[in-house]
């Protein structure tokens, strides 16, 4: 039996307060998992990311390689990432989110997370959350080991409204009866594709975009 209606979460700076990213980041250093010089870029990765593409159509591609990510051991980032999950992400969550995810699964909705964070941390929190599937940016291990490769870059903008499109097509649900839930103008064509878009806790320029199209702002 095909769900009526999907419900799309973003998770950074919608479900939780801060990047989970670099919540990893942070619990990896403390396991050492990771050396804190490796994480020198990263900073100037996410003013990026904030700051730019500013184009719907914007391509992902310049995201899709990480070398300083490579080489480390799958087993210790996948529980370091288990433990990000545990000790700083599900703390950081927003006091609205559980019962954003709660009222959508009421409604008779499935619920998936879409987010441009790493897969290896976003499945874990699906699990947490009580959510069965998962759309995230997907690291590349071989060999037991990260390479370092996003394939197909960051799950955001055009990736991430092709990818959410072929979640609903599979399960019969035409998008125009789904909603989604981001902070984030990187995500304005899913936004501009759901039935429901909804802006949550959104920048100043996805704001402006909810207040000229009358989306709901929570936050």
């Amino acid at each position: 039996m095909h769900s009526p209606s999907i419900a799309f979460f973003d998770v950074d700076h919608t479900l939780t307060r801060r990047s989970t990213g670099t919540h990893f980041a942070l619990e990896a250093v403390r396991q050492g998992v990771i050396s804190p010089w490796r994480l020198a870029a990263l900073p100037f990765l996410y003013i990026g990311y904030r700051l730019g593409p500013r184009q719907r159509d914007s391509s992902t591609a310049s995201y899709s390689s990480l070398p300083a990510f490579a080489g480390l051991d799958e087993s210790w980032v996948r529980q370091a990432a288990q433990d990000a999950v545990h000790n700083r992400i599900l703390p950081d969550l927003r006091p609205t989110a559980l019962s954003m995810i709660q009222e959508a699964k009421q409604s008779g909705a499935l619920v998936i997370l879409a987010t441009s964070t790493f897969d290896f941390i976003a499945e874990p929190l699906a699990r947490e959350l009580g959510i069965g599937m998962v759309i995230a940016s997907p690291v590349e291990f071989a060999g037991g080991k990260t390479t370092g490769r996003v394939p197909g870059g960051l799950v955001l903008g055009p990736r991430k409204l092709q990818l959410c499109k072929d979640a609903a097509d599979e399960r019969g649900v035409a998008l125009s009866s789904c909603s989604f839930y981001s902070d984030s103008v990187h995500d304005l064509p899913l936004l501009l594709a759901v039935g429901k878009p909804v802006a949550v806790h959104p920048d100043l320029r996805l704001r402006r975009h909810a207040r000229l199209y009358s989306w709901l702002i929570v936050g």
